[in-house]
């Protein structure tokens, strides 16, 4: 398993607050540029639907965790590198979030929600893909520069792209499409963003750190927070567009770009 410091440095912690100020912005002035005029997402009986996003939540977590503590066993995932990307690592993963998108199905289909409700619609569609993949090529332009160049050239870049496309949209799809979404009906647009990036960050990304922390929890928690800024990223494009392609994209990008730059994720 692979070990690192107990804390994020200083340059993670700066890194993640300029994310938050300069994407934001930078999110707004392209929904502007692309003048995307989305219809609200309606969530019929939004108090009822944010009760059964709290035991989805629950449920999540438990799926979540227990996939890491397989993971964290059999060492799939921790060699010299966040992951070690290859085709059972892509299939494992795919299972991980065909468990979770089946609680989201399963709870969708006990309130007669529509896939609509989960931003998975047709309306202006270029526009989407048009918004995700400049974002995209944004934050990997900015991701290689700041590397000094890409990694290197390999098979894991395929089979990381590929897994990143099963983890953007299984991610986008629960947290943005089907948590913020109810949340944001419930409490408005700016509590629902905040809290939808915070349970995307503790409750999904804690277990992984937990068992690269070793168990430490403070250490888990204070690593877990630094995916902080990108979940307020992609639910504010979520928010922008109403649709969850875009944020899909860029989260697909993002991860990818990481992998680019640095060579794991």
């Amino acid at each position: 398993m692979c070990s690192r410091l107990a804390f994020p440095s200083l340059g993670g912690v700066l890194t993640s607050l300029v994310l938050i100020v300069v994407g934001l912005p930078l999110i707004y002035v392209l929904s502007r540029a692309f003048k995307l005029r989305p219809t609200s997402i309606a969530i019929p009986k939004p108090k009822k639907e944010v009760a059964l996003v709290a035991v989805v939540i629950v449920a999540l977590f438990l799926v979540v965790f227990g996939w890491e503590a397989l993971a964290n066993v059999y060492r799939l995932f921790y060699e010299d590198s966040r992951f070690v990307v290859g085709p059972f690592e892509i299939l494992w993963r795919a299972s991980l979030d065909g468990v979770s998108l089946f609680v989201i199905v399963i709870a969708m289909k006990s309130t007669g929600q529509k896939l609509g409700s989960v931003g998975i619609v047709r309306n202006n569609v270029g526009r989407m893909l048009a918004l995700g993949l400049v974002l995209s090529a944004v934050f990997a332009a900015v991701m290689i520069f700041v590397a000094g160049g890409v990694a290197g050239l390999s098979a894991t870049l395929v089979y990381g792209f590929i897994l990143c496309i099963v983890v953007g949209f299984g991610e986008e799809i629960c947290w943005r499409g089907y948590v913020q979404t109810r949340l944001v009906a419930y409490v408005g647009n700016l509590k629902g963003l905040v809290i939808a990036s915070l349970l995307f960050a503790v409750v999904w990304h804690f277990p992984l750190e937990f068992y690269l922390q070793s168990g430490v929890v403070l250490d888990a928690l204070a690593y877990t927070l630094t995916r902080l800024a990108p979940g307020l990223l992609f639910g504010y494009l979520m928010l922008k567009s109403q649709n969850i392609l875009p944020s899909s994209i860029f989260h697909i990008f993002w991860n990818w770009s990481i992998l680019l730059a640095t060579g794991s994720l």
